[in-house]
């Protein structure tokens, strides 16, 4: 882990200079593969019979770690980080400008990062803690209220980390093509 943080923050890769566009876009690739990675082996496993019983025999609780969590790693994590470094590349050839703001690139890129990340481990966590209450005996709604707001607090707070990071991106993209800066 501590080679992915330093070709993160690293200007040059094997002795050659990188921009700090290309080192940008190569974030979120990594970032797409990563999380394209992890929602590959959750799909292997939650295939596996003994788990794919358990996630069908919890009910809601399971819902939350497949479909949901299995479908945001993926298409939330994976694609749209995908089509947001896309998007950092090609747009400047397009328009034939830099992007407006390289600070919002980057505070995009930790918002959207940090925010899917802790959005898929708080469903995959709840998900088992909820779903194992359910297994023993209570409902789903009696686990809900057993495990009480750290449900929703952590749901939400990782939510709204993935919309500040996308709608900032957003704004980003948008003043990249239709306002000069400094103008």
């Amino acid at each position: 882990m501590d080679s992915l943080a330093a070709l993160m923050a690293a200007p040059a890769v094997n002795d050659v200079a990188i921009d700090t566009d290309s080192v940008l876009i190569l974030k979120f690739i990594i970032m797409s593969v990563t999380h394209l990675l992890i929602g590959t082996v959750q799909g292997v496993i939650q295939t596996l019979p003994e788990f794919a019983l358990w996630i069908r025999a919890t009910g809601p609780a399971g819902h939350m770690i497949d479909p949901l969590a299995h479908a945001h790693i993926n298409l939330v994590g994976g694609v749209t980080m995908a089509i947001m470094g896309l998007f950092y590349y090609v747009l400047p050839k397009i328009v034939k400008r830099p992007i407006y703001s390289p600070v919002l690139s980057n505070t995009s890129f930790w918002f959207s990062t940090i925010g899917v990340l802790g959005f898929f481990s708080s469903l995959v966590f709840l998900g088992i803690v909820e779903g194992n209450m359910v297994l023993s005996g209570m409902t789903y709604l009696q686990a809900l209220d057993a495990v009480g707001p750290i449900h929703h607090i952590l749901i939400i707070s990782t939510a709204i980390l993935m919309g500040f990071g996308y709608w900032i991106f957003i704004v980003n993209i948008f003043m990249t093509v239709f306002k000069r800066r400094g103008g």
